[in-house]
């Protein structure tokens, strides 16, 4: 676009915003005609959906890193195979619409899906998230607009076209998702300031996920990370080198949960240091590390080309050598301060390295991180004792913290109990609107219909619930009328809602 002359930049702005208009108006005919759709066949679709494109995982991958320059291939293919298994069948036991009862509370609760989902897909992970996002959607009934990173736009174009065709295979509309192929930032704001846009999916730059929450609309936004781990004087020295390396080796160290700056116990440091040598890290001296700041931060600001890109490159590029298969760039910190560059987030295979005397200390560089990003994101700990584990996480502000695991896999659940997710949220500490991994249940309302409790809320609060519930079973109970032609009836009166809604 930097070569377009005025007029034919204007023009191509103007395209762009009159092709958001479009989008949003066929999103709104194909999300009415997925409201007519059963949480069952909803559900079935997005499993034949994700199954057509579950083979073109390594096809997208190696599209996504020679476009975007960002990342690895084979990591991104189990980023892409991950999201084609994993988001169809995470959720099998949970309503995603449909009508429930709670027979103890008196409760009968009717799903609604949002309608029209906007989303913004990143330029990390682009073809994994808009897999994500669509099969979500899917599963909710819901219709979705993308609104791709520019660095990524062919492959995501891509992808959507081939979903659309999987989509219309299994006997939904194709506008059930659509890509704006001209990704302005004109045109990005107009799609989230439409008043036919009912949630936004904000998944992208802090400024971005800003201007999601600026829409006027409503809007479930994540926050950058930068994330600290310390690794205290009981830790498996071997297990955490090689996990952490492992973790900040993964796509070349571009996922927002990977690890930023270490905090190693002085007790153990130097035997942590020549663990992460082993396990293929380079830990820098004094000068090579000054070399790798000032070629990722020159003049202080941040050098987008060493996103996702490999250890060796970027040291070349800084002037240190490092051997072709060097994973990580270990650089020591010797006076950690505010403002600090190595104390930001590098998203790249660079690893700031602090040593500390104890957890106190360890928890005020993580503070002085703070400063910087990664509220409400994601910390790490490596340490044999619980006791620690959960003092680092209540002195911090991060919703997640991995103790004894990989920040970039046990964030989204993959040996915790954390849900499955591709996007984070960072709750109030992080400017988000939720703290919680982001899943399709948050892109449905409940409707709650509430019939008397035997003794109002002071009864239950003196009886309990069960109690009352039992209470209510002695006499004829008005749930017992919820036959399955009254759930029909009920879904039929909610599809024509959203109908007229729209």
């Amino acid at each position: 676009m930097s070569s377009m002359n005025p007029i034919d930049l204007a023009d191509h702005d103007l395209a762009a915003l009159q092709e958001a208009r479009d989008l949003l108006g066929r999103a709104r005919q194909a999300a009415a005609e997925l409201a007519r759709w059963t949480p069952e066949q909803a559900k079935q679709v997005a499993k034949q959906v994700a199954a057509a494109l579950l083979p073109r995982a390594e096809f997208y991958a190696e599209w996504a890193v020679r476009e975007s320059r960002i990342g690895k291939v084979a990591d991104k293919i189990a980023k892409n195979q991950i999201a084609c298994t994993l988001t169809p069948t995470a959720w099998d036991n949970v309503a995603l619409g449909g009508v429930r009862r709670n027979d103890a509370l008196r409760i009968v609760e009717i799903g609604r899906p949002a309608g029209v989902v906007v989303g913004l897909s990143n330029s990390t992970s682009p073809v994994a998230t808009i897999l994500f996002k669509t099969i979500m959607c899917l599963m909710t009934r819901n219709a979705l607009v993308i609104s791709p990173h520019p660095v990524a736009l062919g492959c995501c174009t891509a992808v959507t076209n081939e979903l659309q065709a999987a989509i219309e295979a299994a006997g939904g509309p194709a506008h059930a998702v659509q890509i704006l192929t001209r990704p302005t930032v004109e045109a990005t704001g107009a799609l989230m300031r439409d008043s036919r846009t009912d949630v936004i999916l904000a998944t992208g730059g802090t400024p971005m996920v800003r201007a999601a929450y600026g829409s006027g609309n409503p809007a479930i936004g994540v926050g950058s990370g930068n994330v600290p781990i310390y690794v205290d004087a009981s830790a498996d020295i071997e297990a955490a080198a090689q996990t952490i390396v492992a973790a900040k080796n993964f796509d070349h160290g571009s996922p927002c949960s990977a690890p930023s700056v270490l905090m190693l116990h002085a007790s153990i440091a130097v035997q942590m240091q020549q663990a992460l040598a082993r396990q293929g890290a380079h830990v820098c001296t004094e000068d090579e590390a000054q070399k790798i700041q000032n070629h990722a931060f020159p003049g202080g600001k941040f050098n987008g080309k060493v996103v996702g890109r490999p250890a060796h490159e970027i040291a070349q590029a800084a002037g240190v050598q490092v051997p072709v298969d060097c994973l990580a760039l270990v650089c020591p910190i010797a006076q950690p301060q505010a403002g600090h560059v190595l104390l930001k987030e590098k998203l790249s295979p660079i690893l700031g390295c602090v040593v500390v005397q104890d957890i106190d200390q360890a928890i005020g560089v993580a503070r002085l991180m703070l400063q910087h990003s990664g509220a409400g994101h994601t910390s790490g700990i490596h340490s044999a004792s619980a006791e620690q584990a959960v003092v680092w996480g209540a002195a911090l502000d991060y919703y997640r913290v991995v103790v004894n695991g990989s920040t970039v896999h046990d964030t989204t659940g993959a040996n915790t109990g954390l849900p499955y997710t591709f996007t984070i949220g960072t709750g109030y500490a992080g400017k988000s609107s939720v703290d919680c991994n982001v899943g399709p249940e948050l892109l449905v309302n409940w409707k709650r219909v509430a019939f008397p409790l035997p003794g109002g809320w002071a009864g239950a609060m003196a009886s309990g619930a069960a109690s009352a519930a039992a209470s209510a079973g002695a006499s004829p109970s008005q749930l017992s009328t919820l036959t399955p032609e009254l759930q029909a009836m009920v879904l039929r009166i909610v599809q024509e809602e959203l109908e007229h809604l729209r």
